[in-house]
């Protein structure tokens, strides 16, 4: 950045990172001087240096041999004088004015006229410069060429197209902000390819540094530079304006001075306006309090609210940006000092007026809610109803346009307006909607004082049910079941017998809403399954309230280990119509039912459901929340590395929030992940951060959390803790009535731990306590580790008998890490009755699915065991195509045999949604764009590419 600096004791010419752009202007001078002329145009906002760069190259031209003649050119406020600045460059007398004679004829002889006097004008400052390019190379410098008159640009252009054979370079400086009468002409000659266009931008963050360390006599820390270059928009202007107050005030460049940096810098930039804008007509001042109240130039309400025309309003904005009043590089725009400065020397009632005119301006212009909202929200009362409802508005629309923060804000100030008793109650509901994800605590006051308004149950139902879906998984979540309980039961003496649909509707809201932030609560769910039934009537599914109702009811099936199908049967059906605006927790709750009944795909598409919905609604807890469900499903289907990506995006939002609802999942999916990839320090450290208080009340995190700690300290050699954990596991899960056996597998390893310590009555007991859990639930991941816990107590060959089965059944299953150590398990046993060959299928077995998955400390045991029987394992296949899941192959497949999205959907019996989603990963773990550019190897694993799938019903 070229820079003009008299920071310093001595003031010298400083110029700082503008070496490139200086060797470039060199290059063109070395070829204008070698007989070529040349022109380039040096363009940027003001102070950015452009005097200072063309300064530094004219000093080196001229050490160089070359004649340098220059002109400025000087804002008027009249109409510049015709050649005024040809005349200064050339060194010619001032051309006499033009004889007015009467023309002819009409018509085109005063223009042709006109033409003949500027053609001989131009012949005669031609000559003039013929006169000084015989005396060597020669460089005409314009320096703010955009005030310079059209006349003489036109001048200029003539002698350089003139001169193309000539050692002849002309700089033309322009500065971009504003206009100017010779702008037009600038334009025109660099769209006709007569002159190079040099940029000059912004100053770096190095060059930044250099300025500070030269100003402030030390070195300077980098967020101080940042922040410095911050201020100063980059512009070296104010850059300097900004150290030499500093520097003043003895500000050091280092953290302590950080906050000094802001004092002095917002005083810095603010300190000159008002002296300005005081001196200034009074249209002006009136466009620079209307920009500061506005924030932008945006003509047309700018010109209503200042009343300024647009014509003079044009005029007055290039005055403040030529003046630093609007901020160098935007387009319009007053930094924050700035329009402070502006605003501070009117009374209150004055400003006031001001900010109401300017939200009436923009509303009757149609602007967006929220443009108006940012108005009404500094005004001390709002006068008018519509203010009202633009405040709610905006606060609808806020989510989507950046987050629920400007959502609070907006009904926070409706809230504070005079309204009617049933106006005060909507706005605490939507104020508690948009702070739900933001302030929790909040949302569940506003929601409380709603509910201390209402008198009927008909109304206290939907805020009851607003309210539980704010306290789910909270410490209020307990609270807020009773409260529901207490909902419906007055709800339903109130409705009678023979409610409405709509009464219908509000009934299953509440029913819905019991269930949902009951079923993972420990301490609750037995009082709700009890309240509402062991198997309440399932709804048809056909509104949303029936669909969070069956999802609800799916979470309870499969917590009670009922069969696995009949879970699966209530989730899809919650699943089977996609909303306007999909998502919400039953499509999570819905997902992990079909994961735990092995339906992996329609899991894995109701979760990617979930993450779009809460994403469009900016809900981060829900999205943490599934995030990590999802590293779950992933991890148990064997895909390792998408559910550590999973996991670490998830622990991503946990940290945004000390109490996001939801955390404790994430880390102790990151944990489950480390201790697949052998990193058992960090997942523990991770099961520590998912440790908090009140984690035991929670079913789906306690249980994952005892199961995964007891991993990670087998790991770590201590069986006996391991044991405990896992023992409390299971107590734990029947205190609370919790049957299925997939939840937390929590009895498979406990077996093989006590059989590993003699204690094989206790594992037998187990293995027969546990043996009609897996069998009700009845799928094919439960039924393979039932067998694989039984042949581990069982002896001689029934325990082979019993792991070979086991590993036949998981390999029907999605859960390759569990074939896999079930694979190991059953070579160690084949190896111990000597049957080496046997042993040293499994393993090779063990050992390809175990390194698949990412599952690196079997892969190493089953090595190791693998060279014991005798056995060499050949290298795997490095093709990326092994690491694809059966479901992701089958469609890579159809897709490389050019079927369409809705015949593979049709053919295996899922929806598109979950092709896109499989092929989504395929194309990620493939490194491919799309279909066209799978890999043949994908032949080897399905039919030929030329055969189509067989559709139902053919």
């Amino acid at each position: 950045m070229a820079v003009s600096s008299g920071i310093g004791h001595g003031a010298t010419r400083l110029l700082v990172g503008r070496s490139t752009e200086l060797n470039d202007l060199e290059r063109h001078a070395a070829k204008a001087r070698g007989g070529a002329a040349r022109a380039v145009l040096v363009r940027g906002p003001a102070g950015i240096g452009r005097t200072s760069l063309l300064s530094s190259l004219t000093e080196r031209l001229r050490s160089n041999g070359m004649a340098v003649r220059s002109f400025t050119g000087r804002e008027t406020a009249v109409r510049p004088e015709p050649y005024r600045a040809a005349h200064e460059l050339f060194g010619a007398a001032p051309t006499p004015a033009p004889a007015r004679t009467a023309p002819r004829t009409r018509g085109t002889a005063p223009a042709a006229a006109a033409a003949c006097l500027a053609y001989a004008a131009q012949r005669r400052l031609y000559g003039h410069a013929v006169a000084l390019l015989a005396t060597g190379p020669l460089a005409l410098v314009l320096d703010d060429a955009q005030w310079c008159d059209e006349a003489s640009l036109k001048c200029v252009d003539f002698v350089l197209r003139r001169s193309a054979d000539r050692p002849l370079l002309v700089l033309f400086a322009q500065r971009t902000e504003c206009g100017g009468p010779g702008a037009p002409m600038l334009g025109e000659i660099l769209a006709q390819d007569r002159c190079d266009l040099l940029e000059l931008g912004p100053l770096g963050e190095d060059e930044t540094a250099r300025l500070v360390t030269r100003a402030l006599a030390g070195p300077p820390d980098e967020r101080f530079v940042r922040r410095c270059a911050e201020l100063s928009g980059g512009n070296p202007h104010l850059l300097h304006r900004l150290l030499a107050g500093l520097r003043e005030a003895g500000v050091r460049p280092d953290t302590a001075g950080l906050h000094q940096l802001e004092v002095v810098g917002q005083r810095v930039v603010a300190a000159a306006v008002p002296a300005y804008l005081a001196g200034q007509p009074r249209h002006l001042r009136q466009v620079a309090r209307a920009l500061a109240i506005l924030g932008r130039d945006d003509a047309e309400p700018l010109s209503a609210l200042s009343g300024v025309s647009l014509k003079r309003l044009a005029s007055a904005l290039d005055a403040l940006r030529r003046n630093d009043v609007i901020a160098p590089g935007t387009t319009g725009a007053m930094c924050d000092a700035v329009r402070s400065a502006v605003l501070d020397g009117l009374a209150a009632p004055k400003l006031e007026w001001l900010r109401a005119r300017a939200a009436r301006v923009l509303n009757d212009a149609g602007r967006p809610a929220w443009e108006v909202a940012d108005q009404l929200v500094l005004l001390k009362e709002l006068t008018e109803p519509w203010m009202l409802a633009v405040l709610r508005d905006a606060a609808a629309e806020a989510p989507a346009r950046t987050t629920s923060q400007a959502s609070v804000r907006y009904l926070q100030r409706a809230l504070a307006a005079e309204l009617t008793e049933g106006q005060r109650k909507d706005v605490r509901i939507e104020l508690a909607r948009a702070s739900a994800q933001v302030a929790p605590a909040m949302a569940l006051w506003h929601l409380r004082q709603a509910l201390g308004d209402t008198t009927t149950a008909r109304d206290r139902a939907p805020i009851a049910v607003e309210y539980g879906m704010t306290a789910l998984g909270s410490r209020s979540a307990p609270e807020a079941i009773r409260m529901l309980g207490r909902t419906l039961d007055a709800l339903t003496a109130e409705l009678g017998d023979d409610p409405t649909p709509a009464d219908r509707e509000l009934l299953t809201s509440v029913t819905s809403a019991l269930l949902v932030t009951a079923v993972n609560e420990k301490g609750e769910m037995a009082a709700v399954r009890e309240r509402t039934g062991t198997r309440p009537t399932a709804p048809e599914g056909d509104s949303p309230a029936e669909r969070q109702l069956l999802s609800a009811l799916s979470g309870f099936a499969a917590l009670d280990g009922r069969p696995a199908h009949e879970a699966a049967a209530l989730a899809r059906r919650s699943l089977r119509v996609e909303e306007s605006v999909p998502g919400g927790w039953w499509v999570l709750g819905s997902s992990l039912v079909l994961a735990l009944a092995d339906e992996v795909d329609e899991a894995l598409a109701g979760l990617d459901r979930s993450l779009t919905g809460s994403r469009a609604r900016y809900e981060p807890w829900m999205h943490l929340g599934a995030l990590a469900g999802r590293s779950l499903v992933r991890h148990g289907v064997g895909d390792v590395a998408a559910a550590a990506a999973d996991a670490r995006a998830a622990v991503e939002f946990a940290e945004q929030g000390e109490r996001a609802p939801g955390a404790p999942l994430a880390y102790i999916a990151l944990g489950t992940v480390l201790l697949s990839q052998g990193r058992t320090e960090r997942a523990e450290a991770a099961f520590d951060r998912a440790a908090r208080p009140g984690l035991e009340r929670h079913i789906w995190e306690w249980h994952h959390y005892l199961y995964a700690k007891g991993r990670a300290r087998r790991e770590r050699g201590d069986l006996d803790g391991a044991l405990e954990a896992w023992l409390r596991c299971g107590r734990s899960l029947e205190e609370a009535g919790v049957t299925n056996p997939v939840l937390a597998p929590w009895w498979l390893p406990a077996t093989h731990t006590l059989v590993g310590q003699g204690r094989t009555r206790e594992a037998a007991d187990l293995v027969a306590r546990t043996e009609p859990w897996v069998r009700r639930w009845g799928t094919p991941r439960a039924q393979g580790l039932g067998l694989l816990a039984a042949g581990i107590v069982a002896e001689g060959r029934a325990r082979l008998d019993l792991l070979a089965e086991a590993v036949d059944v998981l390999a029907g299953s999605p859960a390759r890490l569990e074939h896999a150590k079930a694979a190991y398990q059953l070579g160690c046993e084949l190896l111990r009755h000597d049957d080496a060959r046997g042993a040293r299928r499994h393993l090779r077995k063990a050992i390809e699915l175990a390194t698949r998955c990412g599952y690196p400390m079997l892969s190493e045991r089953a090595r190791r065991l693998l060279v014991t029987a005798g056995g060499r394992m050949p290298q795997l296949a490095s093709s990326p195509v092994d690491s694809l899941t059966d479901s992701e192959r089958k469609i890579a497949v159809l897709a490389k045999g050019g079927v369409s999205n809705r015949e593979i959907a049709e053919a295996l019996f899922v929806t598109p949604r979950t092709v896109e989603m499989h092929l989504t990963n395929v194309y990620r773990k493939l490194d491919v764009r799309g279909r066209a550019d799978l890999p043949a190897q994908l032949a080897a694993y399905g039919p030929p590419p030329g055969r189509r799938p067989r559709r139902p019903g053919r």
